[in-house]
């Protein structure tokens, strides 16, 4: 045979040969691109998965931090995160394609509706008792338990599937890479062993090919396999090279985009995990911290570094056993409260910890809250309470004096009148003995006269008399001021006399001012005016009162009353110890005081102001240190 024959022989050998190596090859390519695709799709489906399982850690957190410290605003966040993962969910739901994982899904959309509604439910009633936050906890509870062990499912659904197509895509091809070396092995070896010129035209682009496959590539430039100088063949082998490599280039780019936006969401998580206003602590099974936020180290006053793989047991002794093991059902417990070690300042905090599990290894997240603030808060308001107790005792002896005084005017009233009696029998009983002739009087009775010094009895019976009445006149007056002071004013006002209110003040603390305080009384405000005569004593007692703790020895109080036009002006003014600039404008201000610690509730100018405000009056005050 000619040449020509052999050649177009072995063109025709070479065309079925190439064909046959072809469709194999395409075949197999063909398989591969079908299960790269495949397991392309299921890495993704495993990242998605991967990044909700880290959403739903970031959510349950915020949960806890909600159920915890009651703080409802976050309830919007919560509910955000919830959709968030709804979203995520349905997502996977629309890339995989096995029924069981559907299913799952389902039931983790459900598990996240539901939990929402609880979550609605708590942050909507403003006065929810603490049973039913109570019975919202432990459904959300339930929920989030159901939610978490389905989510667990799905993690080993989609893991178990992933596994399953990478182990296929790399036999695929690998029997891809085996199928093809053994075909161009034998293709060159009948080539050779036919004819050696036929090499140039199928064994040197052959060659080609080989050499570009081999090329390194930095991903940003494309090889070029096409052969120009070679059978049909293996130009279309050439450029079904090129397009697989192609494919491959976009597909291998696609997964660094998927790299980056997966990197770019843990940022964003690790952002909000350090952001979050509490302390959070990664512990192992041992009990040692693996990880922490930048608020541990506020909380325990070391560095990140000196934090980690030091015993959680040596910050909060709680978390310890007898035997000095890691108590994992202690770390469990919910907003428990506890101790720093001793040698913190501020030891108060509250805790609470989550169970995971993070590549097989089983850790405790633990959250702690600084609670040190509302421990001062309640220390404050004991202290208030007891203020309020000792504040109700004195009620209580005020009462009781209205009562003593009360049974003292009785006595003093038949004194009183006893004494008036006294005074009319008295008067004509000594002018009877004053007319009596002392010489028609017997020696015994001359003697007894003088034994007894009747003179001077007689002389000094009658002002005895007038001063013991003076005396029960003044008892009176102060038990009528004093039944006026502590008798309760009526819900409506009543006609009153501010000056008279006045002269009724000074009587009740006149054993406040004797022997310190000179009073100077203008007073020309004898007017009726509506008012509750109780409150306005208890303005001007006040008043007095701090005028004379403001006089060191000795001094004097100026009291003013005037009628200007429809108005009534009071004026107290004193010559004691004044008040500074920057205490005028506070001394109103309810617990302000100047005094030492024990004699002033710094309730007094708080008092007067309020009871002056309810006569829909005004109070001015100047003031000068020393004048």
């Amino acid at each position: 045979m000619k040449i020509s024959h052999y050649n177009q022989l072995l063109a025709v050998a070479t065309l079925l040969s190439s064909l046959a190596m072809f469709a194999t090859l395409w075949g197999q390519y063909q398989k591969v691109e079908q299960l790269s695709r495949a397991h392309y799709e299921s890495r993704l489906l495993k990242q998605t998965v991967n990044h909700l399982s880290t959403m739903s850690q970031a959510w349950l957190t915020t949960q806890d931090l909600l159920f915890s410290g009651q703080q409802t605003y976050l309830a919007d966040g919560v509910n955000t995160q919830a959709k968030q993962l709804i979203d995520t969910l349905l997502a996977i739901k629309n890339n995989a394609h096995q029924t069981p994982t559907n299913e799952t899904v389902n039931r983790l959309i459900t598990a996240i509706e539901h939990n929402t509604q609880v979550i609605t439910a708590f942050a909507r009633i403003p006065n929810i008792t603490d049973d039913a936050r109570s019975v919202n906890i432990e459904k959300s509870d339930v929920f989030t338990t159901n939610y978490v062990h389905e989510l667990q499912i799905l993690v080993d659904q989609v893991t178990k599937s992933s596994t399953a197509l990478e182990r296929q895509y790399s036999a695929a091809n690998s029997q891809l890479n085996t199928l093809t070396w053994s075909l161009i092995s034998l293709y060159i070896l009948l080539v050779i062993f036919l004819m050696a010129w036929f090499s140039k035209y199928i064994v040197k682009p052959l060659e080609d090919i080989t050499a570009t496959a081999q090329q390194t590539n930095n991903g940003k430039q494309t090889i070029n396999f096409t052969q120009s100088n070679a059978p049909s063949e293996i130009v279309t082998l050439s450029k079904a090279i090129e397009i697989f490599t192609q494919r491959i280039t976009i597909e291998k780019f696609k997964a660094e985009q998927e790299r980056i936006k997966a990197v770019n969401a843990n940022k964003k998580i690790s952002t909000i995990m350090n952001t979050i206003p509490c302390t959070l602590l990664l512990v192992d099974e041992v009990g040692h911290i693996q990880d922490c936020n930048p608020e541990a180290s506020k909380l325990l006053l070391l560095k990140q570094s000196e934090i980690i793989t030091q015993n959680v047991a040596k910050f909060i002794p709680a978390l310890t056993t007898l035997s000095g093991e890691f108590d994992t059902t202690v770390a469990l417990e919910t907003m428990q409260e506890s101790l720093l070690a001793p040698n913190f300042k501020q030891p108060h905090i509250e805790f609470s910890g989550r169970k995971l599990t993070i590549d097989g290894d089983t850790y405790y997240l633990l959250t702690i809250s600084d609670i040190n603030e509302r421990k001062h808060s309640q220390k404050a308001l004991s202290a208030l309470n007891q203020q309020l107790i000792n504040a109700e005792k004195l009620a209580s002896i005020g009462q009781l004096s209205a009562g003593i005084a009360h049974e003292i005017n009785n006595p003093v009233g038949f004194i009183q009148s006893n004494l008036s009696v006294l005074k009319d029998y008295i008067t004509p009983l000594l002018g009877y003995i004053k007319l009596t002739d002392k010489t028609t009087q017997s020696e015994k009775a001359k003697s007894l006269y003088a034994e007894e010094d009747l003179d001077y009895i007689i002389e000094d019976i009658e002002p005895l008399i007038t001063s013991s009445l003076d005396g029960t006149a003044r008892i009176s007056e102060i038990v009528k001021d004093l039944g006026i002071y502590t008798h309760a004013d009526g819900k409506k006002p009543e006609p009153i006399c501010i000056d008279t209110l006045i002269e009724q003040s000074l009587t009740l603390v006149a054993n406040e001012l004797k022997y310190k305080v000179d009073i100077v009384k203008s007073l020309h405000a004898n007017q009726q005016v509506m008012g509750f005569p109780q409150k306005l004593l208890q303005v001007f007692i006040n008043m007095l009162v701090n005028a004379s703790h403001a006089i060191e020895n000795t001094g004097q109080i100026s009291i003013t009353s005037n009628m200007n036009n429809d108005e009534i002006t009071i004026e107290f003014e004193d010559n004691g110890s004044g008040i500074s600039q920057s205490h005028l404008k506070t001394i109103f201000d309810p617990f302000f005081t100047t005094k030492p610690v024990g004699k002033g509730t710094g309730l007094g100018l708080h008092i007067v102001r309020s009871i002056i405000d309810e006569h829909d009056g005004h109070i001015e005050v100047s003031s000068r240190l020393g004048k």
